[in-house]
Parts: structure tokens; sequence; C-alpha cells
């Protein structure tokens, strides 16, 4: 089935019938985590999913991060963070829980600018335990090199 891209103004179209560069994107990448990773660590984050991405034209890349995560223990919770390469570029935030496993939703974004075209950065989110208990977490990653 042909992927569908989705318009600023909700309308969907069809690969062939609109251009990367006719919607605003010079290149794009996305990777899906549906198996959950999990971690006890509560100083050491554990990547969720990782994307590899080389901008082509413009150095402006906006990278989105969805995440689903939870931790086993009422009262606990998990911290979330957006990253480039080793260095942060969104949280960490801290996301707690009132009962054990109930999962929350965490959307990170960051607009990186200055990129140098031609050369590949891998961007991942990622999770740790606050306090103990362990830290669950699936995600989707998204990164579109802006033409603008």
């Amino acid at each position: 089935m042909a992927e569908v891209k989705r318009l600023i103004t909700g309308a969907d179209v069809v690969p062939d019938a609109l251009s990367n560069a006719q919607i605003g994107l010079a290149n794009s990448a996305a990777s899906v985590v549906t198996s959950a990773v999990s971690t006890s660590s509560t100083t050491a984050y554990s990547t969720v999913a990782s994307i590899s991405f080389t901008p082509n034209k413009t150095g402006k890349v906006l990278v989105i991060g969805r995440m689903a995560v939870y931790n086993n223990t009422a009262g606990d919770g998990v911290s979330v963070e957006l990253l480039n390469g080793s260095t942060a570029i969104d949280g960490p935030f801290t996301l707690l829980s009132s009962a054990a496993s109930q999962v929350q939703v965490a959307t990170l974004i960051s607009l990186q600018t200055g990129l140098t075209v031609g050369t590949a950065y891998t961007f991942s989110t990622a999770i740790e335990a606050v306090t103990g208990g362990t830290a669950y977490g699936t995600s989707t990653i998204v990164a579109m090199e802006l033409l603008a």
C-alpha cells in the first residue's frame, strides 16, 4: 500500500501526487519501535528508538518523538528525552503515575538548525526510571528536513 502524506490543510495525498519538495520537505525518515524497551536504571538513559538522518539541502531538520511510557511501580515514573547523538535536544521530562503500569504519552519536538548537509546525524528517544521500579517505553521518531 502506498504511503499517504498529509498536507497542513489536513487533506491526504498519495505519494505520486505531491513530492516532498511540494509539501516543504527536502528529505524525511521515520522509525517505529512497538516492542517495549525496559530499564531499571535511575542514572543512565536507555534508547527506545533511533534514526540515522542525513540532511541533503538546508541542514534545518524538525525532529519529533512520540512515546508511550510507564513504570511498573505505583507512584514512580519515567523520565524521557529526545537526543541528537548524546546531546539532549528536548527534555528530560518526568512523567509520574499514580498507579502501577499507568501508560502516559509524551511528545518531544526539536528544530535543529545549522546541521551540516551530507553529514549523518543520529536522533533518538530515551527513557530512565525515576526513583525505582522498571520503566518501559515504545516510540515513533520522525526527522524531516525543511526547505525553508
